[in-house]
């Protein structure tokens, strides 16, 4: 894979197509005008795609939005973000951690990929690279958050991640301080909390985080890594988060992280 997130420059009456992953867009310029219409593919066989390439025009969508202008800017340019939800992951095996151990694991997220044209910088739209279904998370239907669902395979390894151009890998650290065993079926990861580093092979990262289990189901220390993993740096930043953390809104977020 290759950066996907700088800029490409577009001669009036042009077309492109922007594949990444499930999701690709069409982007058209004329002279006065931009053209944006998206599709998303629900074969799986196709999520590890990425492709950039001129067209000689865009296919008929129903989704296609005109942008105005006086002069149409001559470059657009894509960027990742995080989802503005926190995203349960339900892992496909059953993971057990024992009492005072603890394990990193690898799991990746769906990003947002925001469109904008730029000289001079205008912003178009936000669109989801691959859809999500919504779920509630926390002990009651009083206590919680709307969260999105996702599915995982908690890879414990970093060389077993596939290539993925549309998902951001988290690390995320689980320590079980308590003094039995820690099981674990599902997780809920923070995105809007985290920041957003691209790096040079065109994979996504995210702030890494670092989970603490003390044996009260009811709440679960939570906090983000001062250490960015191995290769990656503060350099490598390209969007921030979407939200900044306050404390009172962390324990509700995060109350029975662990419950099933």
């Amino acid at each position: 894979m290759s950066p996907w997130w700088l800029p490409v420059a577009v001669d009036s009456g042009q077309s492109w197509q922007y594949t990444l992953g499930p999701l690709t867009l069409y982007l058209q310029r004329l002279r006065s005008e931009w053209l944006l219409g998206h599709a998303i593919l629900h074969d799986q066989d196709d999520r590890y795609l990425l492709r950039s390439r001129s067209i000689s025009q865009l296919p008929e969508l129903e989704n296609v939005q005109r942008f105005i202008f006086r002069e149409s800017p001559g470059h657009f340019c894509l960027k990742p973000k995080l989802l503005d939800r926190s995203v349960v992951v339900k892992t496909r095996k059953q993971v057990s951690i024992p009492a005072g151990e603890q394990a990193v694991f690898y799991i990746s997220s769906p990003v947002v990929v925001e469109v904008t044209v730029q000289q001079p910088d205008c912003k178009l739209a936000e669109i989801t690279s691959q859809r999500l279904s919504d779920t509630w998370f926390g002990p009651s239907t009083l206590h919680g958050e709307l969260c999105y669902a996702d599915k995982t395979q908690a890879r414990h390894s970093r060389t077993d991640l596939p290539l993925r151009p549309h998902r951001a890998i988290t690390a995320i650290t689980i320590e079980n301080n308590a003094d039995s065993m820690l099981v674990l079926s599902k997780l809920s990861i923070p995105v809007p909390y985290l920041a957003v580093y691209g790096l040079a092979d065109g994979s996504l990262w995210t702030d890494p985080i670092t989970l603490q289990h003390d044996g009260n189901l009811a709440l679960t220390r939570f906090k983000i890594s001062k250490h960015l993993p191995a290769g990656v740096a503060m350099t490598d930043r390209i969007a921030e988060p979407r939200q900044h953390i306050e404390k009172q809104g962390l324990i509700r977020a995060f109350t029975g992280i662990f419950n099933d």
